[in-house]
């Protein structure tokens, strides 16, 4: 809880705040746009197969409009919320650097001597997406189980959350050394819930997206206290 409130005090400051919001707008707006457009282009690609044929029939009842409407929609939530998620994590990530900097600098002066190379943090962000690709075709599968299926996109999609929030942090937090012994065990069952945590919260329309910067900072100072066993300057 300390580390909460910690971490709930730096981003109620101002320039955390303008980090938050510019991402929100902008990959809402894009992405309603990308939805909108797919959602129209599937009607039609739709109305182009069965045109002429003996399933145009079936689609004239109104209650198969509806129910084709209903799902499109409902596809169409999912892929909003999950590609708006992943894409204000793209652009935070930019931003990162700068929020770990202002955080150390304020509260552990934790010097690296031994950076790790982008090229090692690039290598892992693609063995993460390559074996989420690998969990998603799987999932697709499982699309027969309408409720259970649900539940097992959500399970892969956190996957990749967890995985590339950590590694976003701590390729900006701990050196070389600390770095690859983090990556030698699974992550801590406390990174788990704090990422699990934070996929729900990311799950609920425009508040999940307001607070990504909130869980860049909060998993900055997990890091610094939890793996380096630094204690901060001041507590409040």
């Amino acid at each position: 809880m300390t580390i909460f409130y910690l971490s709930l005090q730096d981003f109620l400051s101002k320039p955390f705040l303008k980090f938050s919001l510019l991402p929100l707008v902008f990959s809402l707006i894009l992405f309603s746009f990308l939805v909108f457009y797919t959602y129209d282009l599937f009607f039609s690609y739709i109305d182009e197969i069965i045109n002429g044929t003996f399933l145009a029939w079936f689609f004239s009842f109104s209650i198969v409009q509806f129910s084709l409407a209903f799902l499109s929609a409902i596809g169409g939530f999912f892929i909003i919320i999950f590609a708006c998620v992943f894409f204000t994590m793209f652009i935070i990530s930019f931003l990162t650097p700068y929020i770990v900097k202002k955080i150390n600098q304020k509260y552990y002066n934790y010097s690296i001597e031994n950076e790790i190379s982008f090229l090692e943090v690039l290598f892992k962000a693609f063995k993460f997406i390559l074996f989420f690709c690998i969990l998603f075709i799987i999932a697709t599968f499982l699309l027969i189980m309408p409720f259970v299926s649900i539940i097992i996109y959500y399970g892969v999609f956190y996957y990749l959350f967890h995985k590339l929030l950590i590694l976003d942090v701590l390729s900006n937090v701990l050196d070389k050394k600390n770095f690859n012994e983090f990556y030698k065990n699974s992550s801590p069952l406390y990174f788990k819930i704090s990422t699990l945590v934070f996929f729900i919260l990311s799950s609920i329309p425009l508040f999940g997206l307001f607070l990504q910067v909130f869980y860049v900072i909060f998993l900055t100072h997990l890091s610094y206290q939890k793996i380096l066993n630094l204690k901060a300057k001041h507590d409040g």
